[in-house]
């Protein structure tokens, strides 16, 4: 093997050197920016660290040549991929800077000794998973260390170094975070009993929906001692309205005659001999057919859709027709085999669907119809703008800001909330291609108000505190009945016999773990440490939630078995740090973006991440 690997060195070089690459940590440079824009070229900031537009596309695109590797199958790279890979990539950047601000802030130092070690002794995996270094299936240490004999290794292990010099002083800032965890054995005998400990219990269930309340029964003035004993919970952030103008992306004649005439051509092709298989296996765009050649298989009348159906009942074995119209679209369709059966004949068809869609001309008119609406409404007026193109002015709900990025009307779109809350009053967006209430459009948005936050008034909860407070006094009747019912049953035969004289329903959960779901009152920690105080056989007082009120017979319970618990103490102690750890580096690493300053400015590159 060593001699493969002297003779193939320049090009296990190139190799490792590529793989190197699309692991490269962000700190190096990557250029500048030259977009032709009039934007800066800076994407985002660090606190005094600028994140520059050119660098953290050509690592995007660079990601995404990786996933195109990985995936050979896959003809092209989904947009939900590539929405991954920007976030993945960015969040990633953003780490890496906080995690060199922090070593610096805290003087962690990284030795050129605690690297050459590293580098010997803990090789990065992609290059324990090169080939260059498998024997077997399995990393050869002994081929590792010729390599790192070899002069010609000098530049690779210049850019291994300086990689793992990052990566060791991130991993100091980590250890340094996570340092405070400990685990006590208390708290680990509290999660081993949390799966181990089991119950049963038939439980009666006294909901506050089936209970009436006179709806006029809350009063005015207990809706403002409401309202002031909970003022706080009415408090709302800051939210943003957005007005918007859309331009559906819908097909026109001309996309259904291109749909049209595609088909017809196929016919004729394969007509003219050509491999229906093949015409399949490059244009129709029905992907599980389009894979085996076209093939449907065999099928009796009446499993498909009409036209298609009876065009194949009625067109001999051997012949190509076409193009045959229905809802999905125009199909070319070869008819292979007919048979008889018992239940009728069936027959073998192959058939080609090009789909109903829009053009690509189509899409360029709606797309540049909405950029000249942006383009007008900048110089114009957002108002003049739409009326002179003849476009509706619509408005979403009020808003706050949210992590998920969703919009009322739209759904999730990080980059037009990110658009929203860095704008001032009457900015104009760029054009987004994106789903307006359930249609695909290209839209246009401007910042239309800024609401304070502020603690709504009274008269704007009202409605809500009438709905909780109606809930209170059901949720009451529902502890009385509760109530009542304890007050007649003192063992299990009357407890089965009495919700059996009031039409009462018992539910039996089945053996479940404290923290498990129950389908009687949800998970509810409180409810169940109330049942393991209980003997089998004996039963509740009633036990509530804001879901309702219960009453619980105790059928039997499984207790903890100290035995089981020291034999798994240590992988429960090593489960609850590492849980902790994570835990307190993530609460830390969202603190420390706080602290530092992260600036995402991203919406103004990018209409989709």
């Amino acid at each position: 093997m060593m001699t493969a690997m002297r003779e193939n060195m320049p090009l296990i070089m190139w190799i490792l050197v590529g793989a190197f690459l699309a692991t490269i940590v962000f700190s190096w440079g990557m250029g500048g920016f030259d977009s032709g824009s009039s934007l800066d070229g800076v994407v985002g900031r660090v606190g005094g660290h600028e994140i520059l537009y050119d660098q953290y596309n050509r690592f995007v695109q660079n990601q995404i040549a990786q996933q195109r590797e990985k995936d050979t199958t896959a003809t092209t790279i989904t947009e939900a991929q590539i929405r991954q890979i920007r976030k993945d990539v960015w969040d990633e950047m953003i780490r890496n800077r906080i995690m060199d601000a922090y070593a610096k802030r805290w003087d962690l130092v990284t030795s050129d000794e605690e690297v050459a070690w590293a580098v010997r002794n803990s090789p990065p995996n992609w290059i324990r998973q090169n080939e260059a270094f498998l024997k077997d299936g399995r990393f050869d240490l002994a081929a590792y260390e010729e390599f790192l004999r070899d002069p010609r290794s000098a530049d690779i292990l210049i850019a291994i170094e300086q990689d793992y010099r990052a990566t060791l002083s991130h991993q100091k800032v980590v250890d340094r975070v996570i340092a405070p965890v400990f685990v006590t054995a208390d708290e680990a005998w509290e999660e081993y009993q949390a799966t181990a400990r089991k119950y049963n219990a038939a439980i009666v269930s006294f909901l506050p929906r089936n209970y009436e309340v006179d709806t006029t029964s809350v009063t005015e003035s207990e809706i403002r001692a409401y309202y002031t004993e909970h003022r706080a919970d009415y408090r709302q952030p800051e939210r943003r309205q957005l007005a918007y103008i859309s331009i559906p992306i819908v097909a026109t004649i001309e996309d259904s005659n291109r749909v049209v005439e595609l088909a017809r051509e196929l016919v004729i092709r394969s007509q003219s001999g050509e491999d229906f298989a093949e015409l399949a296996g490059e244009f129709s765009e029905d992907g599980g057919s389009a894979q085996q050649g076209g093939d449907l298989g065999y099928f009796t009348s009446g499993r498909m859709v009409k036209e298609f159906d009876s065009t194949c009942f009625a067109t001999e074995p051997g012949r190509t027709v076409g193009p045959i119209i229905t809802r999905f679209g125009a199909h070319v369709i070869k008819v292979v085999d007919r048979k008889p059966g018992a239940e009728g004949d069936s027959v073998r068809a192959s058939h080609i669907l090009i789909k109903w869609d829009v053009g690509p001309d189509t899409e360029e008119r709606i797309s540049q119809k909405a950029k000249d609406f942006t383009d007008a409404a900048k110089t114009d007026g957002w108002e003049r703008a739409a009326a002179t193109l003849g476009l509706e002015v619509q408005e979403t709900d009020p808003f706050p800001k949210n992590p998920s990025g969703s919009i009322p009307g739209l759904g999730p779109l990080q980059p037009l909330m990110d658009f929203t809350f860095a704008s001032k009053t009457g900015n104009v967006s760029y054009v987004y291609r994106t789903r307006v209430r359930g249609q695909e459009a290209y839209a246009v948005f401007q910042l239309k108000k800024i609401i304070p936050e502020a603690i709504s008034p009274v008269a704007d909860v009202e409605s809500q505190i009438r709905r909780t407070l109606l809930q209170d006094k059901r949720l009451e009747l529902a502890r009385q009945a509760a109530q009542a019912f304890r007050a007649r049953v003192s063992d299990a035969n009357s407890f089965l016999a009495v919700a059996q004289t009031e039409s009462l329903k018992v539910d039996t959960s089945g053996e479940h773990a404290p923290r498990d779901y129950n389908r009687s009152w949800g998970s509810d920690e409180e409810i169940v440490k109330s049942l393991f105080a209980l003997e089998p056989g004996q039963i509740s007082q009633p036990l509530g939630n804001a879901r309702g009120v219960y009453v619980a017979l105790l059928i039997n319970k499984t207790e903890s078995n100290q035995q089981q618990f020291a034999a798994q103490k240590e992988e429960i102690l090593t489960r609850l740090r590492q849980r902790k750890q994570n835990n307190l580096y993530t609460d830390w690493l969202a603190q420390a973006k706080v602290d530092i300053g992260v600036v995402d400015k991203r919406h103004l590159y990018y209409t989709d991440y």
